[in-house]
């Protein structure tokens, strides 16, 4: 794998290299943009209908109206075999009632989608998103925590003949939290990944995919540790995934896989399993369609009862263009999250929640500068342990701007 300061110096220049060979070129495909959006939710923190919510929040509800206005770029544009990407976005979040949680995000996409020769061609990315964090699982009233999360990848593809391809990469990864979390703690991640892919000339492929990362948490965690938090971790990937053109209106994705996570301190933290995914994709006419989908994940979560989560969601998702410049969509989703795993040994407790989802939503593009959206959304959690259950509805109103 490659050293961390190795594959951004390869992402920097090799972006810096795209950029001036687009200023060599000139012209431009650059576009600007501003947004703004009002979301009124009923239930900001995610609390039980038995929570005393004057005294956790200060204030007799947890209802709260958040404005966001922002500006962004974006600039997109092929040179002969190679495309530069770029996207700025820079957003204000501004919070009615608990103006603490008041924060601005500044996140980015870079790419080169480069080739040297048709056959061999791959992908230099980098990224980052701002985010608050969700009281869904971290209920830290009077405080903000924003996310952060970066992302640079290097990868390459190689046709060997008109079905095989094979495929290598890089990549490196961070999450930084304003709050420390034990759950989810800070961490950097460096992965290497390798794999082999069939396609067919109907669109139709199966591949297989072997991913091996090793990360460190950069948050305070020392060893030994009370708590049995250790300080890196290994996680290898196992993954097969098809693509199955049905028919010219249907296709359908299949991914069954294989997660195990090793901690070098604390093996009673460790934990593998499956993971899968199977989605339809159905045009029902020319101006409608659904797709419906079943994921499992696995994925960490650390306390001093459980070691890792297995969320297995299923949702289905109609969508129906209403005229050439509004589309309506629904989506319903059900998910099953199990707490798994325990650090001393011994289970003390026992946890499973249920969640479910429902949303409509309508996109309106009067002319092609101009677009209207308009959402409404139900979320509610019921949960085997007291106290972790909610409902909450939502209404998501948002306009863009770009030239």
């Amino acid at each position: 794998m490659a050293p961390p300061r190795l594959l951004y110096c390869m992402v920097a220049t090799s972006l810096a290299m795209g950029a001036a060979r687009v200023m060599a070129e000139g012209g431009t495909d650059l576009r600007f943009r501003a947004n703004t959006a009002l979301v009124h939710d009923s239930n900001i923190f995610r609390l039980s209908s038995g929570a005393n919510v004057q005294a956790l929040t200060g204030r007799s509800s947890a209802a709260e109206t958040i404005g966001i206005t922002g500006v962004g770029l974006n600039y997109n544009k092929a040179y002969s075999l190679q495309r530069v990407e770029f996207d700025l976005a820079v957003n204000k979040y501004s919070y009615q009632n608990f103006s603490y949680l008041n924060f601005n995000a500044i996140d980015y996409n870079a790419a080169w989608r480069w080739a040297y020769t048709p056959q061999l061609r791959g992908n230099l990315t980098t990224s980052r998103e701002q985010t608050l964090n969700n009281f869904v699982d971290f209920q830290g009233f009077n405080l903000r925590n924003v996310r952060a999360d970066t992302n640079a990848r290097f990868d390459a593809t190689y046709e060997l003949d008109a079905r095989w391809r094979i495929s290598a990469g890089l990549n490196q990864s961070a999450r930084n939290n304003s709050v420390q979390i034990s759950q989810e703690a800070d961490y950097r991640l460096a992965g290497a990944q390798a794999g082999v892919r069939y396609v067919l000339a109907s669109g139709s492929a199966l591949g297989y995919t072997w991913t091996n990362s090793a990360g460190t948490y950069t948050s305070n965690r020392s060893i030994p540790s009370p708590g049995f938090f250790d300080d890196q971790f290994d996680q290898t990937d196992n993954a097969i995934a098809a693509t199955w053109v049905i028919g010219r209106d249907s296709s359908a994705d299949f991914r069954i896989g294989q997660r195990s996570r090793k901690y070098p301190t604390y093996p009673q933290r460790n934990f593998n399993g499956f993971t899968g995914a199977a989605t339809l994709n159905w045009s029902l006419s020319p101006k409608s369609g659904l797709s419906a989908g079943w994921a499992r994940d696995l994925a960490t979560f650390e306390t001093g009862d459980f070691n890792f989560t297995q969320t297995d969601r299923f949702s289905v998702g109609p969508v129906w263009q209403i005229s050439p410049k509004a589309t309506v969509r629904a989506q319903l989703a059900y998910a099953a999250r199990d707490f798994r795993g325990t650090p001393t040994g011994v289970a003390t407790l026992s946890r499973r929640d249920i969640t479910r989802d429902a949303s409509l939503s309508l996109d309106w593009q009067p002319v092609s500068y101009l677009t209207f959206g308009a959402a409404v959304q139900n979320a509610r959690r019921s949960s085997s342990l007291a106290g972790f259950d909610y409902n909450s509805n939502s209404i998501n109103l948002s306009a863009q701007f770009s030239y």
